[in-house]
């Protein structure tokens, strides 16, 4: 049964409605989600332990900006520089305690040295679980030479895009009812145009909301470790070649500072004063010769 004219345009009339009104209140939306988005996990990230899914709290989030109730979604990262007695025996120790903590290893480089081995590892554990494991890795340290812990709220953002996610699946919702409503093939495909770009976007915001949980539930440590033995000062005979080689670059530095110095005073200062007194002298010196020369030439026919 063929759709009449009338019906028709009322039909591509709300259709383009709405689609104008998810317009209208979902591009704020989206531009605050890009403004802050963290960047994309790489692709070896895991999913978050289920055991660690307190971190972004129970309570339904909700959009505008009201926080109050809502417990608080943290992105944490620490980072530590340890000197160590062994870094390999230290590093099997790390790798038993991610384990145990149902982490995993993000990165892991050893770099051989005469003195040693010295590693840098990324690790990331359940974000509960950090404090418990920073104060294990601090007791399998010699020494602690830097400690940075930092964290990044990231609840405006989470609560943003759920609120997002529920316009855009109501959206979908209207536009499934219209598309079985549609009565002949070209408002069925206007309408399936709209909806496949509506699911499109309910896609990267599901993308974007179970990134900032993984996020939130596993912290990321980025550890560095030196051996004892690089950390120790040079030392052969009593004698610390090491200061030596430092007091003798200090050296260098004073020297070509003055030569440096030096030369930017003789451009500056010393040439353009030599200019201004030697050029009026030289112009003295010229035009004596001249009046000379004229004289002498002056006295030659008279003397014949």
């Amino acid at each position: 049964m063929k759709q009449g004219p009338a019906r028709k345009r009322w039909l591509r009339l709300v259709v383009s409605v709405v689609w104008l009104a998810l317009w209208l209140t979902g591009c704020s939306q989206w531009a605050v989600g890009q403004k802050s988005e963290a960047p994309m996990p790489p692709e070896n990230v895991a999913p978050a332990a289920e055991s660690e899914s307190s971190t972004f709290g129970e309570p339904p989030l909700s959009g505008g900006g009201n926080f109050a109730g809502i417990e608080r979604l943290i992105i944490r990262n620490a980072s530590l520089d340890i000197v160590v007695a062994d870094t390999q025996a230290t590093l099997d120790e790390i790798t038993a305690l991610v384990e145990d903590m149902d982490g995993y290893i993000v990165q892991s480089n050893v770099y051989r040295y005469q003195e040693g081995l010295q590693a840098s590892v990324t690790m990331r554990i359940p974000a509960g679980r950090l404090d418990d494991a920073l104060n294990r890795i601090r007791a399998l340290a010699v020494e602690v030479r830097r400690e940075s812990i930092s964290g990044e709220d990231v609840t405006d953002q989470y609560v943003d895009l759920q609120s997002e996610l529920r316009h855009l699946e109501a959206t979908e919702a209207q536009l499934l009812e219209f598309l079985e409503a549609a009565e002949d093939t070209e408002a069925a495909l206007d309408v399936y145009e709209h909806l496949q770009t509506i699911q499109a976007n309910i896609e990267q915001v599901k993308g974007r909301i179970q990134y900032l949980e993984q996020s939130a539930a596993l912290a990321t440590i980025t550890l560095d470790l030196t051996p004892d033995e690089l950390a120790q000062p040079i030392q052969v005979g009593g004698w610390h070649p090491e200061g030596t080689a430092r007091d003798a670059l200090q050296a260098l530095v004073h020297v070509l500072q003055f030569l440096v110095d030096a030369l930017i005073v003789i451009v500056i200062l010393v040439l353009p004063v030599l200019l201004i007194i030697t050029l009026p002298l030289a112009g003295l010196f010229y035009l004596g010769r001249v009046i000379v020369r004229r004289r002498r030439t002056r006295r030659r026919p008279s003397s014949s």
